[in-house]
This record gives structure tokens, C-alpha cells and sequence, in this order.
């Protein structure tokens, strides 16, 4: 059945801009003010809600938000949607706390089964690509070049987003050039799909949707935003004007963090080094079948065969890790989580863990894995074996930190190497 203009802005309103209308982003920390969701990225800051009733205290939110930016350096994007009762009110409110106008563009959906999407014609090409693809950094160009965007792709990019998982990143090419991209990123647990960004008026990208990948529920909806002849393509293949959404931004004073403080890795050249490191550091050959390893001299291991996963000693074990490698990894520096042929985590350990940060990404103690917790240089970190149930801690500094405490935990269930 097809959905007129009012059910689909229904349909948005009620998916999209409701609380826990989608679980936080990996690295992210969400915080609740009132009717207001505050996701921190640790860069930047994005404000959303349902829309205000007439007993909300729109300045006194706006002053709230502030607060907490300011204390985090994280420049705010609040986005105000004009068919809400209270959008004057709100948008004076902005106004007057400081808060500047920045774009305006309409909000369109689209039902996927009623999308009358043109095929690319003859010499063009629409593929899907992952991060360590070379047509990657083209579309990151064209990204940058044609913004403002729903989400950049520079953003799902700097968080290392998993694509086909997060985000399904397309770029349209000819005779193997890239001229044009889009990124589609799913809604969990939603029917909704949302268009992140188009570089070009080329619906063509959006053709033969590959919103199967978006597991586990099938999608039904597209969301985008656009204006000028983007809007006018979009509407032209059956996407329907819902409503207008406008921009309004604050930075606070400081300089913001120039990346987020965890990321899936990408699986780039830079990983793959820094695995191959990891590797050469304890002599691990994973073709061997057995997980063969040489311990080098400055490590010690532990056994931690005896203990359930999900005991609080598991849990004692992989805390004094935590805060074994946040007292020794340098300011900036950060920690991979790297286990072969699997994701892997990025992350600075100063940024994680702590009140009002991200969870700690990373794991120490495996259960069915090999993995590898360590400095991008493999100067010092753990390495878990889950078959010998065995955890190697290397590196002079980690072993000082870590090992009266492991000791205390594990017993005399230890090796030292040397």
C-alpha cells in the first residue's frame, strides 16, 4: 500500500526522531537532557529529539547542550524541523544563545518498492566498495567537495564504520573512474535506511539497493536530504516532500579533538603493519594451526584456564590490563585490538573507560580467538592464546604495571621468558 505525504512524515518522526531511536554508534557516548539525545563523538556533537511540546524550556535546553559541549570542546549541530509546533519558538531560543543558522534543505522519504531508480547506462558502472578500496578516497574527495551532507563520509571513515554493516558505501564510475558517490546507512532494528550522502544528482546510485545487507531487517524506507537539483532528481524517481530540516551550530571555545576516541579498524595498509608487528613481536604463526608463538624475553604469561569467562576475576584480570596500558601508552598514542582474519578495535586508552567516555573497546583475556591488545609499534601489549588459555604480557613498562596484581589474581599459574 502506498503511504501518502502525512504517513510518511509520521512514519519518520516516529522511527528516526524518537528516543533510542538507534543504539549509540561505536565510540560515541549518548546522553539524555530532558526530551533532548546528545550523541558525543568525541569531535563533534549531534542534538536530537521528537518534537517540543509547548511545556519544554527551549532556552533553558539550549543552555544545557552548551554546558555540556563546552566541557567536552565538541562543536553542537542541533537540527530543528519546521513542521514541529515549536520551531519558531525553539529557533529563537538558538538565536539568542548564540547558536548560528547554517543550511536548509528539504526531508525526503521514499518507499523502496515504489522507487523508480534509472540503471546506470552503457560504460558506467554503480559498485559498492570497502574502506581499503582505492575508489575510496575519491569518493572521500567528492564528499568533502559537495557537503553539506546528512552524515560526511569522512565521518563513517574516521570511526572505521563497518561497511555493509554501518554504512554501504557506492560510487558510480566510468571507464573506471570515479565521478560521483552515496553512502547508505542502515537504522538499526528500523524498516528506515538513510541516504548519508550523494555527491551528484545520480539517482542511478541508489539502483538495485543492496539494503539486504542491512541484517537483520529488511529496509522499506529511504531517507534523504537535499535541496536544488539533488531534491528535484530524488523527487523526479518517487522520493515525496515531507518536510524541511535547518541547521543551527555553536562551537565553544577551545580546539576540538581532530579524531574520536574509538574506531573499528579499517583493515588498511596501516593495520595490516601493525598486525604484521604484532605478529613478529611473540614469533606468532597462525598458519601453523596451533597458534605457534615464541614468547619474547621481556614477557611473562599467565594462565587463566581455571577461571569461567564472565567471573568477576576475568573481569579483575582485563581491568588491571586497563590500567596497566593507560599508564604506560603516551598521550595521543593509541591501542589495536587485532585478531586475524577478524574485526578489530582502535583506540586511545586516555579517552575510554572513564566517566562520561566510551566503553573500553579492547580485550585482553580470549575466549575462542587469538588477539593482540598492543601499541601501534608493538613496543609493549598482551597477547591471549584461547587454546593454551594462556595471556602474554610484553614490555618491560606493561609487566612493571600489571604483574604484582596478575600475580595476586592468577596465582602462581605464570611463566617469565628470559
Amino acid at each position: 500500500m502506498v503511504l501518502d505525504v502525512g504517513e510518511l512524515l509520521a512514519a519518520h518522526d516516529r522511527t528516526l526522531r524518537g528516543p533510542g531511536s538507534a543504539p549509540p554508534r561505536f565510540g560515541t557516548v549518548v546522553e539524555r537532557i530532558g526530551p533532548l539525545t546528545l550523541t558525543h563523538y568525541g569531535t563533534h556533537c549531534l542534538v536530537d529529539h521528537p518534537a517540543l511540546d509547548a511545556s519544554a524550556s527551549t532556552a533553558q535546553l539550549a543552555a544545557q547542550v552548551q554546558q555540556r559541549a563546552a566541557a567536552r570542546v565538541e562543536p553542537v549541530e542541533w537540527r530543528v524541523f519546521a513542521h514541529d509546533a515549536e520551531a519558531s519558538r525553539l529557533t529563537a531560543s538558538l538565536e539568542a544563545a548564540g547558536f548560528t543558522g547554517g543550511w536548509e534543505r528539504s526531508v525526503l522519504v521514499g518507499e523502496v518498492a515504489e522507487l523508480d531508480l534509472p540503471q546506470p547506462q552503457p560504460e558506467w558502472n554503480v559498485e559498492s566498495v570497502l574502506w581499503d578500496e582505492p575508489q575510496v578516497q575519491p569518493a572521500l574527495d567528492l564528499s568533502a567537495s559537495s557537503r553539506p551532507h546528512r552524515v560526511p563520509l569522512a565521518t563513517w571513515h574516521a570511526m572505521g564504520s563497518i561497511p555493509y554493516w554501518d554504512v554501504d558505501i557506492r560510487v558510480l564510475t566510468h571507464r573506471g573512474r570515479v565521478t560521483a558517490a552515496c553512502w547508505l546507512e542502515t537504522v538499526r532494528g528500523t524498516a528506515f535506511a538513510a541516504v548519508g550522502g550523494l555527491t551528484a544528482s545520480c539517482p542511478e546510485l541508489l539502483a538495485d539497493l543492496a539494503l539486504r545487507r542491512f541484517q537483520p531487517s529488511a529496509k522499506e524506507f529511504l531517507v534523504a536530504e537535499a535541496d536544488g537539483q539533488l531534491r528535484s532528481s530524488l523527487t523526479a524517481v518517487g522520493f515525496r516532500d515531507v518536510t524541511t530540516v535547518r541547521s543551527y551550530h555553536w562551537t565553544p571555545p577551545g580546539e576540538p579533538a581532530a579524531t574520536p576516541p574509538a574506531r573499528h579498524s579499517l583493515h588498511d595498509a596501516e593495520s595490516r603493519r601493525i598486525a604484521r608487528r604484532c605478529e613478529a613481536r611473540i614469533g606468532f604463526d597462525y598458519a601453523s594451526g596451533s597458534g605457534r608463538y615464541t614468547a619474547p624475553l621481556d614477557s611473562r604469561r599467565w594462565f587463566y584456564g581455571m577461571l569461567d569467562r564472565g567471573t568477576p576475576e576475568i573481569a579483575a584480570a582485563e581491568g588491571i590490563i586497563e590500567r596497566g596500558l593507560r599508564a604506560c601508552v603516551r598521550p595521543g598514542e593509541w591501542v589495536y585490538e587485532y585478531r586475524p582474519y577478524l574485526n578489530g578495535w582502535e583506540f586511545d586508552p586516555h579517552r575510554v573507560g572513564g566517566p562520561g567516555q566510551p566503553p573500553w573497546p579492547g580485550s585482553a583475556v580470549a575466549d575462542d580467538e587469538f588477539q593482540f591488545l598492543a601499541t601501534a609499534d608493538a613496543r609493549l601489549g598482551t597477547f591471549a592464546h584461547y587454546a593454551e588459555q594462556a595471556l602474554v604480557v610484553f614490555g618491560d613498562n606493561l609487566i612493571e604495571q600489571v604483574a604484582d596484581d596478575l600475580d595476586h589474581l592468577l596465582g602462581d599459574r605464570a611463566w617469565t621468558f628470559g
